[in-house]
This record gives structure tokens, C-alpha cells and sequence, in this order.
């Protein structure tokens, strides 16, 4: 009786640590840069799942590679990335599982207040330089979708990789780089604290080009992008002045969508719900993040 009271104990035991190896399955998620909100929202899912692992990416592009690679499980990413990316791998996009929104983000032109007096994107020329990040970044990434819809406007412009302060720091030299593309939700830290260290040579330029939700499409027939605006008074310094403090700024919009790996999630169902209601309680915190303040 002894005995098999042990060897009892034993498989229960070793079952016990086989469920507890199973619960801690890492769970690898592809954000963004670290200063930006995909970053912020990764940490607020991990703390509502341990199991996550929030890896520091260039962005959308560069975490559908990743992905799809299997260096990471899952991602957040631009609604407008999954379209370019079925363009060029719909393989890989038909491997992805959609799991959740996270919240509409908007892209933000910061340009040199005296290099560009325009208050629109529209009229951007062959004379401007635009840093849009690197291949693989979000900002990257939407510009591939305006050249697409107006190729005659904005496949003239020049372009540049730069991204994050240091590019922000050129378009307030504005000698080489006149604007710069940011594409993240309300309240990011690089457009809160860093970019208003330049508000005396940078503005924020309206990007609402009425034919992009003309143009672009998802794989349902539906807009990619929205029209919103950021609130006056979001960025302290760097939105257009008026009568009464600063102006909104009209943008367009886009989702920000969380995926994942089918393949990892076939393997890992248990785990995956586990994720799925920590994404759900996150929710609220990822919320505040893009809230005006």
C-alpha cells in the first residue's frame, strides 16, 4: 500500500510540474519601438500574462518578418502593414490569426515650421525630404500605402530612414530632413516629451488626403484608414497655434490589431487563452495609454 501511495505521489508530482512547464510557455510578442505605445501595450498584456515576452522590434513590418519567421509568436501591428504584406506574402498573412484590436492610432507629419509654411501633407513636393524609418517600420509602412494611392503626389518626394528623436532632432535643423512620419496612437511618449523639445522649429502637419480611404482597401472591400484628429492641446508646443492655445490637427487613422502565429496557437490552445483573457484585461490599461491626459 506504501509503495503505491508513493508511486501515486510520484505521478502526481510529475504531472504537477509537467501542467506548471506547460503554464510557463513563453510566449514571444514582436511590439515596436520602445518609446512608442505598441511597446507600453506590451508591458500592460505581460503584466496580466507572465508567460508573455515583449520583444523590442523596428516595427509592423518587422514584426509580421518575425512572426512569420518564427522568432516571434504573435504582434501588434498596423491594420495597413497586413495589406501591404498580403501584397507581397499572402502566404504568410493566411498563417496569422487576428486576436484583438488594440485601439486606432493616427499618422502623425512633424515638419520644420519654416522649411514647410504648408499646414497639409498634400502639398509636399520633390523639394522635401520625409524620414519615414527604416524597411520594416510602421511609419515605413504607411507611406508605402500613400505612394500607392497617389503615386503622382507622393512618389516624388524624397524619403529618408531616420526615425525616432534623432529624426525629429533633423527636421528642427531642417538642412537635410524637412518632415518626418510618426505612426502611433495619442499620448506616445516620442510625440509627448521628446518632440516638443524642438516646438519653437516644429509643427504638426494635417495628413487627411481624402483619396487614401478611397484607394485603400482591405481583403473584405473595407477602408484601411478613417478620418480623426489629434485633440488641441494633446502635443504641448508643436500643434498649430490659435485664437485660444493650439488647434487640432486633422490625421488619418488606422487600427492597431494584435496577431498571432496559427501554428503556435494549435500547439499551445491552453496558453493561448490564457493570452487572449490577459489581452481582454489589459484592455483598459492599453486604453489609458491613447487617452487625453
Amino acid at each position: 500500500m506504501k509503495k503505491l501511495f508513493l508511486l501515486i505521489a510520484a505521478a502526481t508530482l510529475g504531472l504537477s510540474a509537467a501542467t506548471s512547464a506547460q503554464a510557463t510557455e513563453k510566449f514571444r510578442l514582436c511590439t515596436g519601438n520602445a518609446k512608442l505605445n505598441y511597446y507600453a501595450a506590451g508591458q500592460h498584456l505581460k503584466r496580466h500574462s507572465p508567460s508573455v515576452e515583449v520583444v523590442e522590434t523596428k516595427g509592423s513590418i518587422d514584426n509580421l518578418d518575425k512572426v512569420t519567421a518564427g522568432e516571434c509568436d504573435g504582434a501588434f501591428v498596423q491594420s495597413d502593414a497586413l495589406l501591404v504584406y498580403s501584397s507581397k506574402n499572402a502566404k504568410a498573412i493566411s498563417a496569422l490569426q487576428r486576436s484583438g484590436v488594440l485601439y486606432q492610432e493616427q499618422a502623425n507629419l512633424i515638419c520644420n515650421r519654416k522649411a514647410y509654411t504648408s499646414a497639409r501633407m498634400v502639398d509636399l513636393n520633390s523639394s522635401f525630404t520625409v524620414a519615414i524609418g527604416p524597411d520594416g517600420s510602421g511609419a515605413n509602412t504607411t507611406w508605402a500605402a500613400f505612394v500607392a494611392a497617389d503615386k503622382a503626389r507622393y512618389g516624388k518626394v524624397r524619403t529618408s530612414d531616420l526615425t525616432g528623436s534623432f529624426a525629429i532632432a533633423q527636421v528642427a535643423d531642417g538642412s537635410e530632413v524637412q518632415c518626418a512620419l510618426i505612426v502611433t496612437a495619442l499620448n506616445a511618449g516620442l510625440l509627448k516629451n521628446d518632440a516638443p523639445k524642438y516646438a519653437e522649429s516644429v509643427v504638426l502637419v494635417a495628413t487627411d488626403d481624402r483619396d487614401m480611404t478611397k484607394n485603400a482597401k482591405d481583403a473584405r472591400g473595407n477602408p484601411v484608414y478613417t478620418y480623426g484628429e489629434i485633440p488641441a492641446g494633446t502635443y504641448k508646443g508643436i500643434q498649430p497655434s490659435g485664437m485660444f492655445g493650439s488647434k487640432s490637427v486633422d490625421t488619418i487613422q488606422l487600427d492597431a490589431v494584435f496577431v498571432a502565429n496559427r501554428d503556435w496557437i494549435a500547439a499551445h490552445q491552453g496558453d493561448f487563452e490564457k493570452i487572449v483573457d490577459g489581452f481582454a484585461n489589459a484592455k483598459p490599461d492599453i486604453a489609458k495609454l491613447v487617452q487625453p491626459k
